[in-house]
């Protein structure tokens, strides 16, 4: 059966704004585990032009379930004893390194507020923020991106909570539409309001996305305190699913904001290139749907974990698009990364966006206005050769494509 790919010129969605990776603490312990001069090879194949060309970042405030044990800020009310001395260790000095060789776009997310200002009074296990410390949270997140600002490290977005709707057994906090509500419009658009920062509200999956983004876009809360200029938009999850129909009707409902993958990772299965090639296949059909109904960015989760997937003091292991090889000094370039660099050259950051319509589930597709016409990047993601028709306007073209290729078409 052949697929039919019609470009929608009428349709434009905005600028892509490119890739990106979470700097975790597990990320940025196996990077010290290599030699500096794999250190600038791995930089390279991730940050280089003739890489990744990563534009953004992710970074977790305070530990999350992929560092070594967990660990926080402060242990005090006041928080007169705050200090951002354990990423000194590993992931201060990993993300130096990278800002000397770009600037990127920053997503900082806090998987817990600290221990002390919650009701169970420990970031795991259960939990919620005492209503009466959101104001000395919001303190708390002002006191470490100015930590951070010190270090040089600038911060461009900021999800107010992890996956707030989920409960786990490493650190989490989980918040009510109308607490989320609270907390980003009363009290840290406040308290950031001379920051040059914005927040990107939800950091979740997206089943039900429609309605996560009219109930945080909506309320007394957004009504009465107006800090819309403060809320950038959304950042999500995979998790659950694609859901691009969810994700079409947000970007059609609210053309203005920006929208984020901000984690996307496959479960652990040890290293096989072909068990691999399928999981970078999960990557294509997600990131490509994803683009097609309006997504800003996209943010993969570790960027280089250990033969195991960790280190994970939960042992919630993953995949990752680069293997560290330890015993070698060395790294291994799985075949996610590969896709990953397939998509940075054919559709880079800065492409402007245009919808496409098909309705296929071997073959997916995202195009793009150039100053010369229109291109189109398709990709067979099914175990069969795949023949695929084209169009735009009155033009046509048939392509056939074989298992996992990826191609660029100039329309």
């Amino acid at each position: 059966m052949r697929t039919e790919i019609i470009v929608r010129k009428d349709i434009p969605l905005g600028v892509w704004q490119g890739m990106g990776g979470a700097i975790t603490e597990a990320t940025a312990y196996n990077f010290s585990k290599l030699s500096t001069q794999k250190q600038q090879k791995l930089l390279s194949a991730y940050y280089g032009k003739n890489g990744l060309d990563y534009q953004w970042g992710r970074i977790s405030i305070g530990s999350n379930d992929f560092c070594l044990e967990p660990y926080e800020y402060t242990k005090r009310t006041d928080l007169s004893d705050f200090s951002i001395e354990h990423d000194r260790q590993w992931v201060l000095p990993m993300l130096k390194e990278i800002l000397r060789k770009k600037e990127l776009k920053f997503l900082a997310s806090p998987w817990s507020p600290p221990s002390c200002l919650k009701f169970s009074c420990r970031p795991y296990f259960g939990g919620n923020l005492k209503p009466w410390r959101y104001a000395r949270y919001a303190q708390y997140i002002r006191k470490w991106l100015e930590a951070y600002a010190e270090e040089g490290i600038k911060i461009d977005y900021l999800s107010p909570q992890n996956e707030p709707f989920a409960t786990q057994i490493w650190e989490y906090c989980t918040y009510s539409y109308r607490a989320q509500r609270k907390l980003a419009y009363k009290y840290l658009a406040k308290e950031l309001d001379d920051f040059d920062i914005q927040l990107l509200l939800w950091d979740h999956n997206k089943e039900k996305l429609t309605e996560v983004a009219d109930r945080l876009f909506k309320g007394k809360f957004v009504t009465k305190y107006g800090e819309k200029e403060k809320i950038a938009g959304l950042c999500y999850h995979w998790y659950d699913g694609t859901f691009p129909d969810e994700m079409w009707k947000v970007r059609q409902k609210y053309p203005d904001i920006i929208i984020v993958s901000s984690e996307m990772c496959c479960y652990f299965s040890p290293y096989d290139e072909k068990e691999w090639t399928e999981a970078a296949k999960l990557y294509c059909y997600e990131l490509f749907l994803d683009i097609n109904c309006g997504a800003s960015a996209w943010i993969d989760w570790n960027m280089l974990l250990s033969w195991q997937g960790g280190p994970n003091y939960c042992k919630n292991y993953t995949k990752s698009p680069v293997i560290l090889n330890e015993a070698e000094d060395d790294f291994i370039l799985t075949p996610i990364f590969d896709f990953l660099k397939k998509i940075a050259k054919l559709f880079p950051a800065g492409s402007n966006i245009i919808r496409c319509d098909y309705d296929s589930k071997d073959v997916v597709s995202i195009a793009r206005k150039t100053k010369t016409g229109y291109e189109v990047v398709i990709a067979n993601i099914s175990s069969k050769p795949q023949e695929v028709t084209i169009k735009l306007d009155d033009k046509e073209k048939v392509v056939e494509l074989a298992d996992f290729e990826i191609s660029r078409i100039n329309l």
